[in-house]
């Protein structure tokens, strides 16, 4: 019977979650002052972003973002590959631009190369301008998206080619600002493997939380892009400076070109992340949740997805009298939950202010960001009189 509930409950969820309304896009300009230039970034939101107000949300930031298929197939493909229903990610797309001087030309490789040490700069590095990039980065992009939108710490880095040595590079110059790194075909050859030169010289730093690194290759060995022997020294090396704390992932993928694999590089590099998620320990935080209610002499059950909350069995969980309309419950939770509120049985649900649960289902929170939740509920459904 239980199985049978659950089994219920996840139906509605997907039904709901196939109903809804599409996730949001939006364009954003910004005029960088490290870069001394004008930049669009995409932002995607997900189903319901407005709706779930005290929901907060992990960033994947996708670099290469002016080739826009890159970005739209990342935000695509995340309810397809977590095994979540509604997906706690917002989408950044970040671009480079093409600027055609012809005294200064300015493109993508000026963006994610740093000046070469082992050969001659040429047009291939252009400016060489990646530590002003990263600057953009880390002290434009990042603050403008946490001060806008509803983000939380954890930020996933996706590149391909050179943007992929690009998210390598930033996990190795300060391994501390990000928690995971997908890299798909990376070049790793230019600047006599530049980036395992980089990693070589980095003393080792404690890291406090896991990372994930996963990268993937096609056979492609032209002495440019990527190499076996480039691939097995920075594997080593990364396993040597950092043997406990970053989980590795090499991927090879056959019968793609440098170009085809972005599609099942991020297929398999999600789904690799994902499975890193869940075997990640879940904390749980004190949080308390205060309801007010309509009536003197009502009382309030709350149920919801894990087992302080009932997992969804209803009249199980039973809210505290304060006062004559307000009902409250401190209770452990894990940082994405789940709930609603009844009166003891699925046929009595509160009717919510300012939240359309009879639309929405049940009302998700982020107790890792926010620990005190108030609500008022203004009615009770009766689905016993509809019948």
């Amino acid at each position: 019977m239980k199985n049978i509930f659950i089994i219920l409950i996840f139906l509605f969820k997907l039904s709901n979650f196939f109903a809804q309304d599409y996730g949001e896009i939006k364009t954003i300009k910004i005029h960088s002052k490290e870069l001394n230039q004008d930049r669009e970034i995409f932002i995607y939101t997900p189903n319901f972003y407005k709706e779930y107000k005290y929901r907060y949300y992990n960033v994947i930031y996708v670099f290469d973002s002016q080739t826009k298929e890159y970005f739209d197939l990342v935000h695509s493909l995340l309810p397809f590959l977590s095994k979540e229903v509604d997906n706690p990610y917002i989408v950044v797309g970040i671009t480079s631009t093409w600027i055609d001087d012809p005294d200064s030309p300015y493109g993508r490789n000026d963006d994610l190369l740093p000046k070469p040490k082992n050969v001659p700069q040429n047009n291939f590095y252009g400016h060489a301008n990646r530590e002003n990039f990263i600057k953009f980065f880390e002290k434009e992009i990042i603050p403008y998206v946490d001060k806008n939108y509803r983000t939380k710490s954890k930020r996933i880095l996706v590149g391909h080619s050179l943007s992929a040595s690009f998210v390598i590079s930033t996990f190795i110059l300060n391994p501390h600002l990000y928690n995971s790194y997908i890299s798909i075909s990376p070049n790793l050859v230019y600047d006599k493997e530049g980036v395992s030169n980089e990693l070589e010289e980095k003393e080792i730093e404690y890291l406090k939380s896991s990372k994930f690194l996963f990268s993937s290759y096609v056979n492609e060995d032209n002495g440019w892009i990527s190499s076996k022997s480039a691939r097995k020294r920075l594997n080593y090396l990364l396993k040597e400076k950092f043997p406990d704390k970053v989980n590795i992932v090499t991927d090879s993928i056959p019968n793609k070109n440098h170009f085809t694999t972005f599609v099942p590089g991020i297929i398999n590099g999600l789904t690799s992340y994902f499975d890193f998620i869940e075997k990640q320990p879940r904390e749980t935080y004190q949080t308390t949740i205060e309801v007010k209610v309509p009536n003197e002499k009502d009382e309030v059950y709350i149920s919801g997805n894990q087992d302080a909350l009932g997992n969804w069995k209803e009249g199980i969980v039973k809210m505290n009298r304060i006062s004559k309309f307000k009902r409250t419950i401190t209770l452990y939770l894990k940082q994405e939950s789940s709930f609603k509120f009844t009166r003891g049985s699925s046929d009595k649900e509160a009717i919510m202010k300012d939240y359309d649960l009879q639309y929405l289902g049940y009302i998700p929170i982020s107790t890792s960001e926010q620990n005190n939740f108030s609500f008022e509920i203004t009615n009770w459904t009766d689905k016993m009189k509809k019948n």
